[in-house]
């Protein structure tokens, strides 16, 4: 039998090596056994848009996690549900976890958190008949002042209304906030800012706007499903290349967002 040259074995000992190294680079839990990770996502646009219109768009978050899932090869589905029940299945493993969340305290012990992958705000926006008077603070809007405060059902931001101890009215949606709103029904409207702005800019309308608090949100998976921690790293590799190369920039853009940091 004829032996292999040794530079001819080198060469072969080092493609397969190099080979070894982007199968285990590029081949994650969920690819290898077939498994897809379900995310409960919630209609949230720009970030997460259920019926996308003619122009495709699926949503900020939603395109994220694709490109994540093309890099990671983590075969990723999104499914869109409302908050309270998407959270509550995330939360107890039914699902593998949320498209996105911030993060609290209390949600520590339920979800492991990726990297960033976008900023959300929270704030007031007036009617253009409102007096504005200095908000800099909730406890600012306690002030008769102030005038009639609404709220989206639904939110935990309802929940700071409650316990900050502010009359004020829920509505169902942000699309009718947003309208009632216009039409002078209330004052101000605590809000994430987001999908009102989405909503009022598709329509060429711009609200005045105080901005009360700005934090990064995570892709959010379930503690209570084993298989979940693992992926971890793999996707904050992901993340960590798109801020680097551009794309997460260039996502926000697409849909007149802020880059991240």
């Amino acid at each position: 039998m004829m032996r292999a040259p040794l530079h001819g074995l080198r060469l072969l000992g080092l493609t397969t090596g190099l080979l070894v190294a982007a199968v285990s680079v590029c081949v994650s839990p969920s690819a290898a056994d077939g498994r897809r990770v379900v995310l409960a996502c919630n209609d949230f646009p720009p970030l997460k848009i259920e019926h996308p219109g003619p122009d495709g768009r699926q949503g900020t978050d939603v395109d994220a996690i694709q490109e994540i899932g093309r890099r990671t090869g983590i075969m990723f589905e999104t499914r869109f549900t409302p908050w309270k029940r998407g959270y509550a299945e995330a939360a107890d493993g039914t699902v593998d976890g949320l498209c996105s969340c911030s993060y609290r305290e209390d949600r520590a012990p339920l979800f492991h958190f990726t990297d960033a992958i976008g900023e959300t705000s929270v704030g007031i926006f007036h009617a253009r008949h409102a007096e504005i008077h200095p908000i800099a603070s909730l406890a600012d809007l306690t002030h008769e002042a102030q005038g009639k405060v609404a709220v989206v059902k639904g939110y935990n931001l309802e929940a700071e209304l409650e316990e900050a101890k502010i009359p004020h009215f829920a509505v169902s949606g942000d699309q009718q906030a947003l309208e009632m709103l216009r039409n002078d029904r209330f004052d101000h409207l605590y809000s994430f800012r987001a999908p009102i702005e989405f909503i009022a800019d598709h329509d060429g309308d711009h609200l005045p706007y105080t901005e009360l608090r700005s934090s990064p949100y995570f892709i959010c998976l379930s503690k209570n499903v084993p298989e979940m921690a693992p992926l971890v790293p793999a996707i904050n590799k992901a993340i960590a290349a798109m801020k680097a190369d551009g794309t997460f920039d260039a996502i926000q853009r697409r849909y007149g967002q802020t880059p991240i940091n």
